[in-house]
C-alpha cells in the first residue's frame, strides 16, 4: 500500500524474493476504482488500494505510504485480516501505535516496523564492542542523520506527516534508547538551521550509567549537509559507525576507533556484505509466520520512543 519511491528502488525487489514467485507486486493507491497500469520493469502491478485489501491471495500487506497515512493503512489492512510490515514509524503518536497493538491482538495479526539499521551486522558489532569496552566517564554517546534538502513537496517537509523528527529522528532516538539512554528522559527540542527551508531537531539527556556520567545527544535535519553516524567517545578514544543508518546495501561496513594523536583510525570490526532491508523484512515474516506473535511487535520500546518524538512532530489536518 503506498507506491513510494523506495519501494521501488529497495523494497519491492525483496517483497517478490519473499513471495517466491515471478508474479507482480500488487501495489495499492489512490488510482481510482478498478484501474491498473501495466506492469512496471520493476515488477510492480498498481491498482486501488481497496483491491489489495479485498484480495485473498494477499496474507500480508507491506505499508509503504507517506508517514502519517502509515496509521489508517495499517488499520485498514488489520481490519481486512491481513498481518502488517510497516515503513518506520509505524505511527505518529503513542496512542495510534496502542490502538493498533490492541486491534492487532484482538484479530491475531502481527504489526511489524521495518526500521532495518539494526538487523545490519555493522550494527551489531558496534553495539558489542562498545559493550565490552573499558569505558572511562564522561562518556559522549552521539547519532547524527542529516541529509540535504528535499523539494517543498516531499512529504518529509510536511507536519502532517512527521516532518524531519519522523523521519530520521527515529532513527536518532532509537540508536540512544539502544545504547542506554532512558528514552523518557530525552529532552527534544528544534534546531535552528537559519533557513526557513530547514527542518531539525535535537535530544539531550545526561546521567549516571555504572557509575559514569553518560551524556546522549542526537540531532537531525533536512537541511544543506549530510550526516549519518553513531559515535561513543571518552577522553581516550572514540569508536565511530559511519553510514549507521543506511548502511550501503551488500557492502562490508567498518567500526574505527580514534585515539588523541594518531593521525589515522584503526579498523577494529569489519562486517560482510549485508543487506540490512532484506534481513529486516526477513525477521518481520519470521514474526508474521509464527503463530505465538500477535500485536505490534517491540510494542514497549516503540511506545517509547514515539512518545519522545512525538513531543517534535504536529500533526495538522490532511
Amino acid at each position: 500500500m503506498g507506491n513510494s519511491e523506495y519501494l521501488s528502488r529497495r523494497t519491492a525487489p525483496l517483497l517478490r524474493e519473499l513471495n517466491r514467485t515471478d508474479d507482480p507486486l500488487l501495489v495499492g493507491t489512490d488510482h481510482p476504482r478498478g484501474t491498473r497500469t501495466a506492469v512496471s520493469p520493476g515488477g510492480i502491478e498498481v491498482t486501488d488500494r481497496d483491491a489489495v485489501l479485498a484480495d485473498q491471495n494477499v496474507d500480508i500487506v507491506y505499508v509503504s505510504s507517506a508517514t502519517g497515512r502509515h496509521f489508517t493503512d495499517c488499520r485498514a489492512a488489520l481490519a481486512a485480516g491481513k498481518h502488517v510490515l510497516v515503513e518506520k514509524p509505524v505511527c505518529l503518536t503513542a496512542a495510534q501505535a496502542r490502538e493498533l497493538d490492541t486491534m492487532a491482538r484482538a484479530c491475531d495479526r502481527t504489526v511489524f516496523e521495518c526500521l532495518s539499521y539494526p538487523y545490519h551486522p555493522a550494527w551489531t558489532g558496534f553495539l558489542a564492542r562498545v559493550r565490552v569496552e573499558d569505558w572511562a566517564g564522561p562518556v559522549s554517546v552521539s547519532a547524527v542523520f542529516r541529509i540535504p534538502g528535499r523539494e517543498p513537496t516531499d512529504f518529509r517537509r510536511h507536519p502532517r506527516h512527521g516532518g524531519a523528527a519522523a523521519d530520521l529522528g527515529t532513527y536518532c532516538v532509537d540508536a540512544l534508547v539502544r545504547l542506554g539512554a532512558v528514552a523518557e528522559d530525552l529532552d527534544i527540542g528544534a534546531v535552528l538551521l537559519g533557513g526557513s527551508e530547514s527542518d531539525g531537531g535535537a535530544v539531550l539527556t545526561s546521567g549516571l550509567i555504572d557509575g559514569r556520567t553518560v551524556t546522549h545527544t542526537g540531532s537531525w535535519a533536512i537541511g544543506d549537509s549530510y550526516a549519518n553516524s553513531v559515535v561513543v567517545a571518552d577522553r581516550r578514544r572514540r569508536l565511530e559507525l559511519l553510514r549507521a543508518f543506511s548502511p550501503p546495501v551488500d557492502t562490508p561496513v567498518q567500526v574505527v576507533e580514534r585515539r588523541p594523536g594518531e593521525l589515522e583510525p584503526a579498523v577494529v570490526a569489519t562486517s560482510g556484505p549485508t543487506n540490512a532491508t532484506r534481513a529486516c523484512l526477513t525477521a518481520g515474516t519470521r514474526h508474521l509466520r509464527d503463530a505465538r506473535t500477535a500485536g505490534l511487535v517491540d510494542r514497549p520500546v516503540i511506545l517509547r520512543r514515539i512518545a519522545v518524538l512525538e513531543k517534535a512532530t504536529a500533526i495538522s489536518p490532511a
